[in-house]
């Protein structure tokens, strides 16, 4: 039985990062405090800067 409960949550260590990677958001109000929504998914002002490269 012990087997059985370490596999299940192994698989569930798993899914949980494929489950996440998929929720989209619709607005900023769904992100973390200090995140944006930005076509679907949230970002950090930091993670903003990098991806529009406006680094000083």
């Amino acid at each position: 039985m012990n087997i059985l409960g370490l596999l299940l949550l192994v698989l569930l260590a798993l899914a949980t990062p494929i489950v996440e990677a998929g929720k989209r958001c619709t607005s900023s109000k769904q992100c973390d405090y200090e995140s944006a929504c930005y076509e679907g998914h949230c970002y950090t002002v930091d993670e903003m800067f990098e991806k529009f490269d406006m680094k000083k």
